[in-house]
């Protein structure tokens, strides 16, 4: 026996060596898979405590919203601007709140009567849920929280309402926000740390409304059967839980925890839950690989003694992959992990926070508190408070900040760090994570700005590529009657008014191409058909590579503008009494006609007309009768002449007439005279007074009685002057006897002049 036990002796004690050691890898893999599991399961919670902590913020903001609208619509209803402030209000909300996707308040009929998008005002929206459930608890203190229902982009949405009560305690309405269902995705993705992960938002009914990333069958599924984890979490009435096992729709094992959302301070009805989870099989990728290494190690250690040494190398080589890859996963990230020393007040980087701060580990000081020194004014102190603050009441540090590096950039870093305590329970150091928000943060802004933009007063449109309308703007459907729904997928051709020939548009296409934009006045129509001027500007949108991708047009009604421009000519070349030409724009007919006639070898008539017996007329019954006996004449002188000719008033009752165009004196001498039988008839005014007057008429004709618009003016002038020194009631043709003197009148006794 002793001979048997020192013969065998190595291989006894080699294995119970080895007995032991599979004893201990066995039971210390085990553990190891406890601890990874409970590891991920705080990972999950602290992710889901996020979800909770940014929706209670959302849920809260959205409530108080509500109840500022619900405190002001009865105020509204009464003020005569109430409508106006109200759109107002909901606008500046809808642009200060981008959780928010429409703002809604219903009259106790359901009917909306004012909202951010005003395209709603009027619909009725007496069968939705969220309008019901307030009319039927009657509570202006509870938040209902709808069950989710699609939209019209076929996207399930979230309604908070609230009940609104007059000062009576009647019911008069619902006031609504609709969670945007984009917000919400970019909540659910943000707290993806792995391509396994899947977040979960679930109405507290069991409707799933929005999940991250998309999983067929599962938005609009009902999670409420008795033994599924949501129903599980909802009855132990605690707000975090977890499990493993198959969750809906899943076919394989699941880490899952569960949060739910209802802060008692906002009475909400019904809770909103929120599950995120992980694949077991990816979480336990790595430990299986542990596992089957240490397996292989103990099989190459019975075989050989320096499996031992053999094992270890292998931990080694793995535990530098390990942490090979982390670094990896942080550079690629671009979050740098630090971690302060409260005793030593020694800072610890990995080299991604050298990269975001542009410091190198070799020109730091001991400390590695350089970085102070590249804080903005004021940033400093900031982070000292928000430090002490964490330190004594143990929150959760979250600071965005600006930093100028080394290289001269401005650049916003947002510090997020928890509190580590010491085996005493004392504060002992800060860790945490830092990344760079710069471009995320002026991309909000610029979406902030550009929403702004596109809600202002002018009306806008945005087309692809291919003139295919995107989008339009409010203003747009004011000024042109047509809505989103009629103008998206159309093109500008359906506001075409017809009046601009081909060349029109050919021309301004080819300056938005030439010049990347074009501007200039336009004639459009709307949609019930009435045409109208636009100042229009148009501007081509180019990607990196230069290519148009989108154009962006914006019109402003001129109406008013044009009205006017009429206006200020109609009173700089007409008569204000009898609207006739004026003398300005006479003489610039006149010059057009000599001009003509000179060309064309022609001839043409100026008649002055001065109307006798006027004053008596004036003298018997006032001047309003005698503007009257004036318009009157003015009538009966152009039924009198062609269209072509021109009826001007110069004076009080002086008038001209250019006929520019005739064959001979005798045409002139023809429309003289009846011009002169015309003005013999009785006028019988407005008021009932009969007037007989007469006219002395001048007639001289270009180029008989002159050559240039000063001397056939004066010709005609002259042989008026002539008429009625030889007793009026006639008309004169100038002659050179006429200028002497010698006036050859003709009167309507004559039968040819």
């Amino acid at each position: 026996m002793i001979r048997f036990f020192l013969r065998w002796r190595h291989w006894l004690l080699l294995a119970v060596c080895l007995g032991s050691l599979g004893v201990y890898l066995a039971s210390n893999n085990q553990r190891e898979r406890g601890r990874i599991e409970a590891r991920e399961v705080e990972r999950l919670t602290l992710q889901s405590r996020v979800m909770e902590d940014t929706l209670t913020r959302q849920f809260t903001a959205i409530n108080r919203s509500l109840e500022s609208i619900s405190a002001e619509t009865l105020r509204w209803e009464g003020q005569l601007n109430g409508r106006i402030e109200g759109l107002g209000r909901l606008k500046s909300m809808e642009a200060a709140m981008p959780a928010v996707r429409t703002f809604l308040v219903l009259d106790a009929k359901g009917i909306a009567t004012l909202s951010n998008r005003e395209e709603l005002i009027g619909s009725n929206f007496y069968q939705r849920e969220y309008f019901q459930a307030p009319l039927r608890s009657l509570n202006p203190n509870t938040l209902h929280v709808s069950a989710p229902f699609k939209s019209a982009l076929d996207v399930y949405v979230l309604a908070l309402s609230r009940a609104v009560m007059d000062v009576d305690g009647k019911f008069v309405g619902v006031v609504v926000a609709t969670v945007d269902p984009v917000n919400l995705q970019i909540l659910l993705s943000s707290v993806r740390y792995a391509d396994d992960m899947r977040s979960t938002l679930v109405h507290g009914d069991g409707t799933v409304f929005a999940i991250e990333p998309p999983t067929s069958g599962v938005l609009g599924a009902d999670l409420s059967s008795a033994n599924s984890f949501f129903s599980r979490h909802l009855k132990s009435h605690i707000p975090v839980s977890h499990f493993k096992g198959k969750a809906y729709a899943a076919g394989d094992e699941q880490l899952v925890v569960l949060w739910t959302i209802q802060p008692p301070d906002l009475s909400m009805d019904k809770p909103v839950v929120f599950a995120v989870s992980r694949q077991l099989d990816s979480l336990f990728v790595q430990w299986r690989s542990d596992v089957q290494s240490q397996f292989l190690a103990y099989l190459f250690l019975v075989l050989l003694s320096s499996l031992g040494l053999t094992f270890y190398h292998r931990q080694r080589v793995q535990l530098r992959v390990n942490n090979q890859r982390l670094k990896l996963a942080t550079e690629a990230s671009g979050v740098g992990i630090w971690e302060y020393d409260l005793s030593t007040r020694r800072y610890h980087w990995d080299s991604a926070m050298f990269g975001l701060f542009g410091l190198t580990p070799q020109s730091v000081n001991t400390l590695n508190n350089d970085w102070r020194l590249l804080l903005l004014p004021g940033e400093l102190e900031r982070m000292k408070e928000a430090t002490r603050t964490t330190i004594q009441d143990d929150v959760a540090f979250d600071l965005t900040f600006q930093v100028r590096r080394t290289d001269g950039e401005v650049r916003f870093m947002r510090n997020r760090a928890a509190l580590h305590r010491d085996a005493r329970g004392m504060p002992s150091r800060l860790i945490g994570a830092t990344e760079d928000v710069t471009e995320r943060d002026l991309q909000e802004a610029y979406l902030r700005v550009a929403a702004t933009v596109f809600d202002c007063q002018e009306a806008i449109i945005v087309t692809d590529a291919k003139q295919l309308i995107l989008r339009v703007n409010p203003a747009f459907t004011e000024l042109f009657g047509y809505t989103s729904a009629d103008a998206v997928g159309a093109t500008p051709k359906i506001l075409q008014s017809g009046r601009h020939e081909q060349a029109f548009y050919a021309a301004l296409w080819d300056g938005i191409s030439r010049n990347g934009a074009w501007q200039g006045e336009i004639w459009n129509r709307r949609k019930n058909a009435e045409v109208f001027p636009l100042w229009l500007n148009v501007s081509a949108v180019h990607n990196h590579q230069g290519v148009v991708t989108h154009f962006v047009a914006t019109y402003t009604d001129i109406t008013l503008r044009k009205a006017t421009e009429d206006e200020i000519k109609q009173l700089a070349f007409h008569d204000p009494l009898t609207q006739l030409p004026n003398r300005r724009l006479l003489n610039d007919r006149l010059h057009r006609a000599m001009i003509q006639a000179k060309r064309d070898q022609k001839r043409l008539a100026l008649m002055f007309i001065d109307l006798d017996k006027f004053k008596p007329v004036n003298d018997a019954f006032g001047h309003l009768t005698g503007d009257e006996l004036l318009q009157a004449v003015a009538l009966r002188l152009q039924a009198c002449v062609r269209e072509s000719d021109t009826v001007a008033r110069i004076g009080g009752d002086e008038f001209v007439l250019l006929l520019p165009i005739i064959d001979c004196a005798e045409d002139a001498m023809a429309v003289a005279e009846k011009v002169h039988l015309a003005l013999t008839q009785p006028f019988t005014l407005p008021k009932g007074q009969i007037v007989n007057i007469s006219s002395s008429t001048g007639i001289a004709i270009y180029p008989d009685h002159g050559h240039s618009e000063t001397e056939l003016t004066l010709h005609a002038d002259t042989a008026m002057y002539r008429a009625k020194a030889a007793g009026r009631d006639r008309f004169v043709l100038f002659s050179e006897s006429t200028e002497n003197g010698a006036a050859q009148p003709f009167n309507t006794q004559q039968a040819q002049p």
